[in-house]
């Protein structure tokens, strides 16, 4: 009952993917307005150009203006002073736009370049006739963002890479390997803390993978080597196929290689709304915590990162039948590791975190596939088993329903036995055995109708499942500590512990508690109520779910249900170790076995075996032995209390034919008898 009623209890713990809209090329200042205005736009072929004049700005770009085939030209707000203002270049969109103080202006919708990635080299120029200031710009989706000095005219050169000098060519593919070696040999520094001294550390991998992004090489392809950290291929691709990429395989690693497989949708993509047929594939692969301090970073496969990228803008959201697949190869895993794809986002945390949106694994013998709808930085992940082995539930299951279809009988016909018996006893006791009797016969019951009325009820039908299933545990426990409370005024109280319409009350009590909670968090929000799924591991096919009509929010599970389970054992261990100081303090010698079997009765009927729930916290083999001992006791408990009925029965039988010799005596027996 453990793994599909009382994680029920306790729902252990256990990101948005690379979603964003970034301009290609953005350039920002700051603006004295001191006369009426305007902005000027006119279209000039390889340069985008700013000239900060005292009537306006003069923009150029090599965009058509929207309205004209020239130029066009815009009024600036009538006020004077002080104005921010940005020029956005967003190339998938094929926008080009200004913002002035809180105006927009669309300079341009046809803002696409025929060069792919085209090289852009900003110089600003020496008048400073009208100055601008605090000036910066940036491009390939922010990966470099560079400051430069006032003044007030600005250039920014598209170099057409296909008509590069040789010589450059060589030069900008030398600078790229030494940019490689510098971030290896900073990769090589120990880590100090989650927090880098000097900003992000990621931000650097992403200049790197621009400026390959942007490198001219011969051939089809190229690859660059800075040592056993850091790695990078680039791949040039002329028609849109499906592109293999496939690592050399290193013996005796824990990870002995990837491949990775890109359809031919990612290409088509990038070449939506251009002129180009050239498009760049980059693949990086790195091994280091400090580009990655992510707080699970030393749970990484082998510590390998594959980052992928396909020309410069993001590609995301692909079809489910037409993802990204990259296979980590690696040994074979230990049963009780999960193999979880992840990837880098920048969006989690102050400087990123591993998540798993948008990714699936696949899982082998001796490889892990993960099948992505973004390219990004990926990794695979080590965790913990979920929960438990698909073996250990198939026997759990068994075992819990067999326990909850003994327990429900044994509890039953105590009932009716109990109600069929022409000398009932008169002690509220008794009636109080009956209650929790009951109330561990519909959490049987409810039990065995939510597991199967899960995958194949409605909303309705699962909400109701849930709520009798919530309602029946809370009875439960509200009657264990009934009974522990009875039981204080049975021994401590003795024959003082009259009180009137004693059982009403407590009847009200344990059964108006339950109804009561219920209500109130079905009435918060009917969405606490329905379908929840439990993860369970299988070594061939990973984790898979097993749903159940259960409330759906865990902080209900934590706080409610495990706080009143908390309280109730605390009190009623109290009270049977009060229990068991008096029978040892009275006990009759010759009856050693009785004590025994009213000690165990008395544990089973307190409750307290569901203690055994907090050893779930625990790990290893402890930690399934106290699965199994839980969902063995706890399924059993109804037929327990049965047995343990029994025997009293025979012990008030005995007992009521012997005479006792003390007054000590005669003080256990009307206790023991009563219990």
């Amino acid at each position: 009952m453990f793994f599909l009623l009382l994680p029920l209890l306790f729902q252990f713990p256990g990101v948005r993917g690379n979603d964003t809209n970034q301009e290609d090329f953005r350039f920002c200042a700051d603006r004295k307005q001191t006369d009426l205005g305007f902005v000027h736009y006119r279209i000039q072929k390889d340069l985008i150009r700013i000239v900060n004049r005292v009537d306006g700005l003069d923009i150029s770009a090599p965009f058509p203006p929207e309205d004209t085939i020239g130029s066009q030209t815009w009024d600036l707000p009538d006020r004077v002073g002080n104005y921010r203002f940005c020029i956005f270049w967003f190339q998938d969109a094929r926008l080009f736009r200004l913002t002035y103080g809180s105006k927009n202006f669309t300079l341009s919708t046809q803002a696409e370049y025929s060069l792919y990635l085209p090289l852009i080299s900003g110089t600003p120029n020496e008048s400073n006739t009208c100055p601008l200031y605090n000036i910066s710009y940036a491009y390939s989706k922010g990966a470099h963002n560079v400051s430069l000095a006032s003044a007030s005219i600005y250039s920014f050169t598209f170099k057409d890479s296909g008509k590069l000098d040789p010589k450059e060519v060589e030069k900008e593919l030398r600078r790229t390997e030494e940019t490689l070696k510098k971030l290896e040999d900073t990769m090589k520094l120990p880590v100090q803390g989650r927090t880098p001294k000097r900003g992000n550390p990621f931000v650097h991998l992403l200049n790197l993978e621009s400026k390959l992004g942007g490198m001219e090489f011969s051939g089809e392809n190229k690859t660059l080597r800075a040592g056993m950290l850091l790695n990078a291929s680039v791949w040039k691709i002329q028609t849109p196929k499906d592109l293999h990429i496939k690592s050399e395989l290193e013996e005796g690693e824990e990870d002995r290689g990837f491949e990775v497989t890109l359809p031919k949708v990612v290409f088509e993509l990038q070449r939506r709304g251009r002129r180009s047929s050239n498009t760049k594939v980059v693949q990086l692969s790195a091994r280091s915590q400090t580009l990655f301090q992510g707080r699970d970073a030393n749970q990484i496969l082998g510590g390998k990162v594959i980052g992928i990228s396909v020309g410069n803008a993001p590609v995301h959201d692909l079809p489910k039948e037409q993802r990204v697949a990259i296979t980590f190869l690696h040994k074979p895993l230990p049963g009780n590791i999960t193999p979880q794809c992840v990837f880098w986002d920048m969006e989690a945390g102050h400087s990123g975190n591993w998540s798993t949106l948008g990714c699936e694994a696949v899982l082998g013998y001796n490889q892990t596939t993960c099948l992505c709808d973004h390219l990004t930085f990926f990794a695979v992940m080590m965790v913990s088993s979920p929960d438990i082995d698909h073996v250990h539930h198939k026997y759990l299951t068994l075992i819990t329903y067999v326990g909850c279809v003994i327990s429900a009988m044994a509890s039953f016909f105590t009932i009716f036995s109990f109600l069929c018996s022409r000398k009932r006893q008169r002690d509220h006791i008794v009636y109080v055995h009956m209650n929790l009797l009951w109330a561990i016969f519909i959490l049987d019951m409810s039990f065995l109708i939510a597991v199967p009325l899960a995958p194949n009820a409605g909303d309705t039908s699962c909400k109701a499942g849930a709520m009798f299933l919530h309602f029946s545990l809370l009875a439960c426990l509200t009657w264990m500590g009934l009974e522990g409370y009875c039981l204080y005024q049975l021994v401590i109280e003795v024959f003082n512990s009259y009180v009137k319409n004693f059982l009403l009350k407590l009847s009200l009590v344990g059964w108006g508690l339950p109804i009561i909670i219920v209500s109130l968090v079905f009435l918060i929000d009917q969405s606490h109520y329905g379908p929840f799924s439990l993860e369970v591991y299988d070594s061939t096919k990973g984790p898979t779910n097993v749903t159940i009509c259960w409330i759906t929010k865990k902080e209900i599970n934590n706080f409610l249900n495990l706080g009143l389970l908390s309280l109730v054992l605390f009190f009623n261990a109290i009270m049977l170790a009060a229990m068991v100081r008096e029978i040892l303090r009275l006990r009759h010698r010759e009856h050693h076995w009785e004590y025994a079997v009213m000690l165990l009765g008395l544990s089973c009927v307190l409750g307290i075996p569901w203690g055994l729930a907090f050893f779930s916290f625990s790990s290893g083999t402890f930690r399934l032995v106290a699965i199994y001992l839980f969902t063995i006791i706890n399924s059993l408990q109804g037929f327990l209390i049965f047995l343990w009925y029994l025997a009293k029965l025979r012990q008030s039988r005995r007992s009521s034919s012997m005479r006792c010799s003390t007054s000590n005596s005669i003080k256990l027996q009307s206790s023991s008898t009563s219990i």
